[in-house]
């Protein structure tokens, strides 16, 4: 289904990351030699950024949204809704938006919305803020994405601690009623697929219990808990390859937008080859599918707004933009973006 909007704008957009970089020889243990190398060429992580101990996707979050409105302090005021999209809240319960409204001092007549959307989390997050904002004339939502993947990784699982990194990103969206601006997005969901990226216990389902703390070795030698994230990496590579290119050649389609017309394609930053792939599948050349998975690593749902903050200078103002992010559900999800005029702050260490 292809949801369209006109005159709803991402006025500012700020991200941060973790000052601890966390490089790959801190895995030595897990792999070297010819087969990191191997790893750094296909994949293309060399860094990662990780949250020291203590800190949570919501304080990540936190000091996002302080950026932005230490830059931009007119945008705090008329935010109607807050929607905060993580996989890391603090809590099961409450919910991590609700202590983010009083952190940040907005105020009580609010919509506070948590949403666990993992590496769609963009899109799916971003479609949810345009769709608050829409009937309102001049409404404001704070969109804040953060993840501390490295909190549910095992250090001894090859297939997920080298992927993935931490950071966060808070955007202002507002209903400004510029014609000239317009969005589609689209959303797509395999749930035959649920089990290929889980974290198996400590939900309901399966509570936790005293073995959900031992380690266990798969056929490949990596072990993990049940309360670690679990990645069937050869499922997601076929589903990635198989479904991607295709829904986003649906939403050119669909909203009469021709690929030839689009400067840059924001691809989900999992894995530098897949990209590339995907690039290759739409037949777009390959300076079009922005990368900064190289010193960032996997960031989940933060991955396409922090890659927008790195290149703020080539999808600045006025450009077409195709974003594009998918993962755990298996959910994914494709927007078009054109003439957005988003003031950026500066990426920031915290």
């Amino acid at each position: 289904m292809l949801q369209q909007f006109r005159g709803i704008e991402i006025k500012a957009l700020s991200a941060c990351i973790p000052k601890r970089i966390v490089g790959n020889d801190a895995f030595e243990d897990l792999i070297a030699g010819k087969e990191l190398r191997m790893f750094e060429r296909t994949v293309g992580i060399t860094s990662r950024r990780w949250a020291e101990d203590g800190v949570t996707a919501t304080d990540l979050g936190f000091e996002a949204a302080s950026i932005l409105f230490s830059e931009h302090p007119e945008l705090k005021e008329n935010i109607s809704a807050l929607v905060f999209l993580s996989q890391t809240p603090d809590y099961k319960l409450p919910f991590s938006s609700n202590i983010l409204q009083d952190k940040l001092g907005l105020g009580r007549e609010l919509l506070c919305l948590d949403l666990n959307a993992g590496c769609a989390g963009f899109v799916q997050g971003l479609g949810t803020a345009f769709s608050l904002a829409s009937p309102v004339k001049n409404g404001r939502v704070l969109l804040i994405i953060a993840e501390t993947m490295s909190r549910m990784l095992s250090y001894k699982d090859r297939g997920t601690t080298l992927l993935f990194g931490d950071g966060a990103a808070a955007m202002i969206i507002e209903n400004t009623g510029d014609g000239s601006v317009e969005s589609a997005f689209e959303y797509f969901t395999d749930g035959a697929h649920f089990d290929a990226i889980m974290i198996p216990e400590g939900g309901y389902r399966k509570p936790a219990t005293a073995e959900s703390l031992i380690e266990k070795e798969d056929a490949a030698g990596n072990k993990r808990t049940g309360l670690n994230l679990y990645m069937d990496g050869a499922r997601v590579f076929d589903f990635t390859l198989r479904e991607i290119a295709p829904s986003i050649t649906k939403i050119l389609t669909d909203s009469d937008t021709s690929k030839d017309d689009v400067d840059y394609f924001l691809m989900h930053q999992s894995n530098r080859f897949i990209i590339q792939q995907i690039a290759a599948q739409l037949g777009i050349p390959s300076e079009k599918a922005l990368l900064n998975i190289e010193t960032s690593g996997n960031t989940s749902g933060v991955s396409i707004p922090l890659l927008m903050s790195e290149k703020q200078e080539q999808v600045s103002k006025g450009k077409t933009l195709v974003c594009s992010g998918y993962g755990v559900g298996l959910n994914w999800a494709n927007c078009i973006l054109k003439n957005q005029k988003i003031k950026f702050t500066p990426l920031q260490e915290v």
